[in-house]
């Protein structure tokens, strides 16, 4: 799954999105507790600062079309997706960077998208 590639224009503002995809490493429920406090208060942060969060929490539910063969075990998965404003693309991955996942081994991907029915 990803964003689209194009920037969409909102006012001076660019909106991008970066997924999170499903980390492989396994946590205590402890370590599960402290990485969901701690992306909860990020996201109420991104919130107070005015960035426009607008989070997608994906079910576990999935189906996956086409050449499956390279993930067929569901490594990977995106389990996310974090629309954010960011004036450009490199503060957005700045933004990126602060997100509490990646100390407990989630891989974020940064991706500008565009609404294909505009």
């Amino acid at each position: 799954m990803h964003c689209e590639k194009r920037l969409r224009e909102a006012g001076h503002e660019k909106i991008i999105c970066f997924h999170i995809p499903q980390s492989t490493r396994k946590r205590s429920e402890g370590e599960q507790k402290r990485r969901t406090d701690e992306v909860r208060a990020w996201a109420l942060q991104q919130i107070d600062e005015g960035r426009g969060l607008d989070p997608r929490i994906l079910d576990d539910e999935s189906v996956r079309l086409g050449d499956t063969s390279a993930s067929s075990t569901g490594e990977g998965s995106v389990i996310a997706l974090n629309f954010i404003q960011a004036a450009d693309f490199s503060e957005a991955v700045a933004i990126a960077r602060t997100h509490p996942g990646l100390r407990y081994g989630v891989d974020i991907e940064v991706r500008p998208w565009t609404d294909p029915r505009k």
